[in-house]
């Protein structure tokens, strides 16, 4: 096996000739698509026509020489044809836009050099695709692009390039192009004869361990820098990271949330790599890398700080209550919020408060059945609401009413709502109590509230008091068939705290036998009611179900907020209703349109335009939009450029959205809301 950089052109391609790559039928079809993958390797190119880099290297390509006699060498692409046929696809868009330009002098160069071998069998073409890309690539091959009528992405990708790099031409120059196109560069891994192919691409693809996203941004940072400079950012932040982190995919999974409390979307792990280098060139990290990497150790302190740490902090109870809770979907808010409060500009009581209602979401969420997946990705948004109201007032005085604003009242007509007390107590009525998360906790919590001695719960177990297997006296007592017993016994009035040792005596035994080994624990508040009965029946199980939910309520208590939003119009709030869907939005003043979070997406018929069908595409597969009651909705707000992109996306066809969207009182927005000349 034999390893080296090169040129991808200039070497690799060119110094090839009397060869032909081939693309075995084992591989994957091709699947780069022109909005992802192609449109950021055209950025690249970019980037060293305008000098902000010397080179650019897109991977490795490993091939294997299987057929070697007089005339030409077969060599077998293992791993890399994405980016080899992709860079192929340039070569012929180049040398189609010289012919174009009347330079054939070029065009044929770029022929002899590149594309074609001296012969006149199959082995012409440097490059043969698989079986479902040849036929497309034939056409290109041959320049006769006009005569084609299949649906290719081969096709779809060689217009694309053929269009971007032809404007390219016209700012910089034919040549210019050519030379950074030169500047590509890949790592050549040619196999040995006795190196088993099929197992190498076995282990490159899927056994072989591959660098993790955060290993990936370590190395993005650091290579470019010198010895010394990369000893400053190891030693001053990137070992401090690792300490927090000793686990890469731990650093990674705290990165998504740092971007989204920047960006204020949550990216998916295989585009974390991605979003940080946009992020990263965004925000000048070439020349203010320093600042960042420091935000970046301030921001994974708060994490370590939130979820990681066990140790007292001035946070206090709510703090607390909040590692116990363990939930990572509202950490690029929380992280921001301990940001706020790191350089001052809310108080440590506005911080408390803010944990407070944070935790009182959550918890009733968690234990009214709401689904979790609904709220993953509500945070970004979320934060991104709070700091813009904070940026309207100029101030943080309102802080804290704006955080309930966001999270109680502006939440209440859709799936990210807070459960009031009505709907608590209606849930908890008849819900199995047993099986909801941090269940365990809650009754913690209930013991300890208002205790003036702190108890020491951690050797206690949860307790059925009407037990869990149903006996001829149970029977006799519930009144009960088996399938109601077992639905009543789980309801939260029937369960309580037991020392370990007691709950495997206490087993199915009747209610008197129950209270004598229940006397161990009179001293807790859990308990004391249920020593003071008589008998233990439904009607008791429901009598304390109220008396618990009462104390839920009174610990977490539902929180509205009488804060009014800054530079939002009533009357700019607007609805479309078409197709069995409804979806909610925002007018806003430009003609953009937001569209909110949980509106639903219409796909029995596709966007016309292929720019929407790509960004459909990319919305389920970055999470933007995510399956629900056995259609899509938007995970998160989104905004697009008009009305009528946003309807075309959501409706899919063609569609004038001016005609689709009304406001609050029933008027088309091209009737009320349009601004007309």
């Amino acid at each position: 096996m034999e390893a080296s950089p090169m040129s991808l052109f200039e070497k690799f391609i060119k110094e090839a000739y009397g060869s032909q790559y081939v693309i075995p039928v084992y591989q994957r079809n091709y699947t780069w698509k022109k909005n992802k993958q192609v449109k950021q390797l055209l950025a690249d190119i970019e980037r060293i026509l305008k000098s902000e880099t010397k080179k650019h290297f897109i991977g490795t390509v490993v091939y294997n020489i299987v057929k070697t006699d007089f005339m030409v060498r077969e060599r077998e692409v293992v791993d890399g044809q994405q980016r080899l046929i992709t860079m192929f696809l340039i070569a012929y868009a180049l040398r189609n836009i010289a012919k174009s330009q009347g330079d054939d002098e070029i065009a044929n160069a770029i022929t002899s050099s590149y594309l074609e071998n001296n012969s006149s069998d199959k082995y012409k073409y440097r490059l043969q695709p698989s079986v479902s890309d040849d036929d497309a690539y034939s056409y290109i091959a041959k320049d006769i692009i006009g005569d084609y009528e299949g649906s290719s992405l081969v096709m779809e990708n060689y217009k694309f390039l053929y269009t971007s790099l032809e404007a390219l031409t016209k700012e910089y120059s034919l040549m210019a192009v050519i030379n950074a196109v030169r500047e590509i560069y890949i790592v050549r891994i040619e196999l040995d004869t006795d190196d088993d192919a099929q197992q190498i691409f076995e282990s490159i693809n899927s056994t072989g361990e591959k660098l993790t996203a955060a290993d990936l941004i370590r190395n993005y940072i650091m290579m470019r820098r010198t010895n010394d400079e990369q000893e400053t950012i190891y030693e001053k932040y990137w070992l401090k990271l690792e300490k927090i982190f000793p686990e890469s995919k731990k650093l990674a999974e705290f990165l998504r949330f740092y971007l989204a409390s920047k960006m204020y979307t949550l990216t998916t792990e295989k585009d974390l790599y991605q979003v940080f280098k946009e992020y990263w060139k965004a925000h000048d990290g070439e020349n203010k890398y320093l600042e960042i990497l420091g935000d970046i150790l301030h921001n994974a302190q708060h994490f370590e700080r939130l979820y990681l740490s066990e140790k007292p902090d001035p946070l206090g109870e709510q703090l607390f209550d909040f590692r116990k809770l363990q939930s990572f979907m509202p950490a690029p808010f929380s992280i921001r919020l301990l940001e706020h409060l790191r350089v001052g500009e809310i108080t440590l009581e506005q911080a408390k408060h803010t944990l407070k209602i944070l935790n009182t979401y959550l918890i009733r969420r968690y234990i009214n059945g709401q689904d979790t997946s609904a709220i993953s990705r509500f945070f970004p948004g979320y934060l991104k609401n709070v700091e813009a109201q904070i940026e309207a007032n100029g101030n943080f005085d309102k802080y804290v009413d704006i955080c309930i604003y966001y999270l109680v009242n502006d939440n209440k007509a859709n799936s990210k709502f807070m459960p009031d007390d009505t709907q608590l107590r209606n849930y908890l009525q008849t819900a199995n109590a047993y099986a909801l998360s941090n269940i365990r906790w809650v009754l913690d919590k209930i013991e300890s509230h208002n205790n003036p001695a702190p108890v020491d719960l951690s050797a206690l177990n949860i307790e059925h008091v009407m037990p869990q297997t149903q006996n001829e006296y149970w029977a006799g007592v519930s009144g009960l068939d088996e399938d109601e017993y077992t639905k009543v016994v789980n309801r939260l009035g029937n369960l309580t705290l037991a020392a370990s040792s007691d709950n495997s005596k206490m087993g199915n035994k009747d209610f008197a036998a129950k209270k004598k080994i229940l006397e161990t624990t009179k001293h807790l508040n859990l308990n004391a009611p249920i020593l003071a009965k008589d008998s233990w029946t439904v009607a008791d199980i429901e009598e304390r179900c109220q008396t618990l939910v009462d104390k839920i309520i009174e610990i977490f208590p539902y929180e509205k907020s009488f804060y009014e939003v800054v530079g939002k119009d009533s009357k700019r709030f607007i609805i479309l209703e078409a197709k069995g869907i409804v979806a909610k939005g925002y007018l806003n003043e430009d003609e953009s349109l937001t569209v909110y979070a949980d509106s639903q997406v219409y796909f029995d018929t596709e966007p016309s335009a292929d720019s929407l069908k790509e960004l459909r595409e990319d919305f389920i597969d970055k999470e933007m939009i995510i399956p629900k009651d056995g259609g899509y909705v938007f995970a998160q707000s989104y905004t697009f450029g008009s009305p009528s992109t946003a309807t075309d996306f959501i409706l899919g066809g063609s569609n004038n959205g001016w005609n689709y969207w009304k406001n609050n009182i029933g008027q088309v927005i091209n009737d009320s809301l349009r601004k007309k000349s």
